[in-house]
């Protein structure tokens, strides 16, 4: 039968994601970028590369005899909405976003893990899907985040994040001509409350949840706005993030079993 425009799906193959019904398990981390999908693999043991597509790379490992997926969702709120509503068709159940965020108070310094509770409202994807009020995880995804960073003695703290589809002007970053725009903005986020910013954690807790998945997210702060501190190199950060969400997963699936 040939595709149709409503539904794009090829048989079991969807229309982005590099992977077949089948060839992820039930629990997946969702990365941004690519990269921090071979990444993945110095953590997970058996690691195998199902495939790329554009933004989208897909692969599978074990921790601790549970099989874990990864799949990256490109930056921001649209391509992240694809990845969610296609790994639901897939078979997955339960997705933890892994990535990083820049902090707004001047006491979460640059390589602290958050552990996020609740994101505020500014993508454009997730609004389709959760017109109103905040965006928040599945509690026991949240739980076994901030329990597999004790049992890992990983600093972390609960955090709520700004999730906006901007990366410059949208996150208070001077651009010529529009440096006045850009403290205001600064200034909006602070007054807002929140304890940093990033740019796919709503899309991931709002639309997951619209389409039956659990969610959770962990980010390592990979900068601070108040201070003006800039990690050059989070590449530790970012195992510790795969290494706390693969505990999680072993968590939770041992809750499932």
């Amino acid at each position: 039968m040939a595709r149709r425009a409503a539904d794009p799906w090829d048989g079991d193959r969807p229309p982005h994601l590099p992977c077949r019904r089948g060839e992820l398990p039930e629990i997946c981390l969702l990365p941004g970028d690519p990269a921090r999908v071979d990444l993945a693999a110095e953590v997970l043991s058996s690691f195998r590369v199902l495939g790329q597509n554009r933004e989208f790379r897909a692969g599978t490992g074990l921790f601790d005899g549970v099989e874990i997926g990864v799949c990256s969702s490109g930056i921001g709120g649209p391509s992240t909405e694809i990845a969610l509503v296609e790994l639901a068709g897939l078979g997955v159940r339960t997705v933890i976003r892994i990535g990083g965020m820049g902090a707004m108070r001047p006491e979460i310094e640059p390589g602290t893990l958050g552990i996020v509770r609740r994101a505020r409202r500014e993508s454009g994807a997730a609004r389709h899907y959760l017109p109103d009020g905040d965006a928040v995880p599945t509690p026991a995804v949240a739980e076994a985040l901030a329990t597999a960073a004790r049992q890992l003695a990983r600093p972390s703290r609960p955090i709520t994040v700004l999730s906006t589809d901007s990366y410059y002007l949208g996150q208070g970053r001077p651009l010529p001509r529009w440096e006045d725009r850009a403290a205001e903005r600064i200034r909006e986020v602070e007054r807002s409350g929140v304890d940093g910013m990033d740019m796919e954690a709503e899309t991931v807790l709002a639309v997951g949840r619209a389409v039956g998945l659990s969610v959770g997210a962990v980010l390592a702060v990979h900068a601070n706005r108040a201070t003006d501190a800039w990690l050059e190199d989070y590449r530790d950060p970012q195992l510790d993030v795969v290494r706390v969400a693969a505990t999680a997963a072993t968590i939770l699936a041992g809750q499932a079993s």
